[in-house]
This record gives structure tokens, C-alpha cells and sequence, in this order.
């Protein structure tokens, strides 16, 4: 299970070092890959390969002929997705592509939230927590609701 926040620097490449406590369990033993998407958050998401792969199926599993919503989820989801592999120095690079969807310049954060990652630039993040710091209430209802 995924936990924790890890700041990591980007370099001018588009480069990032993955946290080594994340290393083991996202990146494949033998290819060294994962999956990294656009999330609906502005972030991204990291997951690892079978994780990804299962996802996937069921998305390409869902009827989407006749299902406006489904094809929209495949499109973004698996349209929008990158298997990236660990250089030999535990780095990434990450797409041009991605790096404009969730705004990554300098730095981004590693935020584990259970069987995945998250991937933000240290603003949006912030602000992202701002939010949740606005009404602690709401949030914690929300967990209640939930059974948690």
C-alpha cells in the first residue's frame, strides 16, 4: 500500500527520480515499468503494471458502443496513458504530454494514496489541500458516510 508525501526535483529533460520507498512495489521486478495517466484530479497517476492492466481490461471491457459516458472513460484513461520504464538511476522521464496536463516544471510530489500514486506539481497540490483544509468538516462527514 501506497502512503506518504516525497518531493523530487525535475530535471530540464523532464526527468524525476521515483521515491526509492515506492520503487519496490510500483515498478515491474523484471521490466522495471509502471503506468503513469492523466488523473481527473490535475495531477497524475502512477500505478503499477498488473494494476494498470487490470484496470484496463475493464475498461475495454465495458460496452462502450452505445455508451457515450464508457467511451469517454476508455478515451481518457487508456488514451491518455504511458508505460514508463526506471532508468538506471531509479528515474523517470515523463511525457511532454503529461507534464502539460498536470502543469510539472521543477518539482512535483509522490503522494501514495493506497494502490497508487499521485503525481503534482507542489502548487496545485497545495492548493488542493487548501481546499480540504477550508472545510475539515465536509471531509470528515464524507469519511463517516463511508464507514470510516
Amino acid at each position: 500500500m501506497f502512503h506518504g508525501q516525497i518531493r523530487t526535483s525535475v530535471d530540464h529533460k523532464g526527468r524525476t527520480s521515483v521515491p526509492s520507498n515506492f520503487r519496490a512495489e510500483l515498478a515491474d521486478a523484471v521490466e522495471h515499468t509502471f503506468a503513469v495517466a492523466m488523473s481527473l484530479d490535475p495531477c497524475l497517476v502512477a500505478y503499477p503494471a498488473a494494476r494498470w492492466r487490470e484496470f484496463g481490461e475493464r475498461l475495454a471491457g465495458m460496452a462502450a458502443e452505445h455508451d457515450a459516458a464508457a467511451r469517454t472513460a476508455r478515451r481518457w484513461y487508456l488514451g491518455g496513458a504511458f508505460t514508463l520504464t526506471l532508468d538506471g538511476h531509479g528515474r523517470i522521464l515523463v511525457p511532454p504530454a503529461l507534464r502539460t496536463w498536470a502543469s510539472v516544471s521543477r518539482e512535483v510530489i509522490w503522494v501514495g494514496v493506497g494502490d497508487h500514486l499521485e503525481i503534482w506539481d507542489p502548487e496545485r497540490f497545495a492548493e488542493a489541500q487548501r481546499r480540504v483544509l477550508a472545510d475539515p468538516a465536509a471531509v470528515a462527514k464524507a469519511l463517516a458516510d463511508k464507514g470510516l
